[in-house]
């Protein structure tokens, strides 16, 4: 019996050490040097933001290689019904000073059914008026439902 109880006064020791070295680690304060700052550079500036870094900006300049182009494209899309007929509109806008193709892909997901599409759509240069500016219209089966888009664009 005294051997557990002995057992058991050394084990409340070893918690209570154990406790107090916890304790006084984590009241120690952190030296300026270890406290990180997200904005701070070795440089002592904060990073400036990429030149097309939001969508709308003076002078957009497209991306290196394929992809979605935010900085130069608006996307639209809405559906339109003419007669019996229903579409899903797909309009392109490119903001930028050089032309642009791009691949569109959609999906279109209905209580009716499902409706996939795609298009390749060449873009003029923003100087260049309506040419800047082109549409794609898939029929669907039913105005409204779940769409998806992606597009792939590169300059050309």
């Amino acid at each position: 019996m005294k051997f557990k109880a002995l057992l058991g006064l050394s084990a409340l020791a070893l918690m209570v050490w154990l406790y107090s070295a916890a304790t006084a680690e984590a009241e120690e304060p952190a030296s300026s040097s270890e406290i990180q700052q997200p904005w701070k550079s070795d440089s002592g500036t904060p990073p400036q933001p990429a030149p097309n870094a939001l969508p709308g900006t003076e002078n957009p300049v497209p991306e290196g290689g394929t992809t979605a182009q935010a900085a130069c494209i608006s996307e639209t899309g809405d559906y339109e019904t003419h007669g019996a007929a229903v579409t899903f509109v797909i309009g392109l806008e490119n903001k930028c000073d050089q032309p642009l193709k791009c691949k569109i892909y959609a999906n279109v997901s209905s209580p009716k059914g499902n409706s996939s599409g795609q298009a390749t759509l060449m873009l003029g240069a923003r100087s260049s008026g309506a040419a800047a500016k082109k549409t794609y219209a898939m029929r669907v089966k039913a105005a409204g439902g779940i769409a998806q888009v992606s597009r792939e664009c590169r300059v050309f």
